[in-house]
């Protein structure tokens, strides 16, 4: 599977990585089986494509965050919400 670096920030309260953006920089894994690889093939009277189509995230972690994140924070205080029935 070809790889696609991104760049983004890892939350060590929930354990989560949130994916800032991509740098452009793609590694081609060189498989026939992979639709994005340069040496994509099929069979011989092949029709449909069932190849993987979606890279793998190559992860670089900006900065590493104690806090959870902003996803994680909303539902926490959701559920916290619903279980007192009062509004913050």
């Amino acid at each position: 599977m070809c790889e696609i670096e991104c760049f983004g920030n890892y939350h060590r309260g929930c354990e989560h990585y949130v994916k800032m953006y991509e740098s452009g920089n793609k590694t081609d894994c060189g498989s026939p089986s992979c639709a994005l690889s340069k040496a994509h093939k099929h069979r011989p009277g092949q029709r449909t494509c069932a190849c993987a189509k979606i890279p793998r995230e190559l992860r670089r972690v900006l900065s590493l965050i104690q806090q959870r994140c902003d996803e994680c924070t909303r539902a926490a205080w959701a559920t916290l919400e619903r279980e007192s029935s009062r509004v913050w």
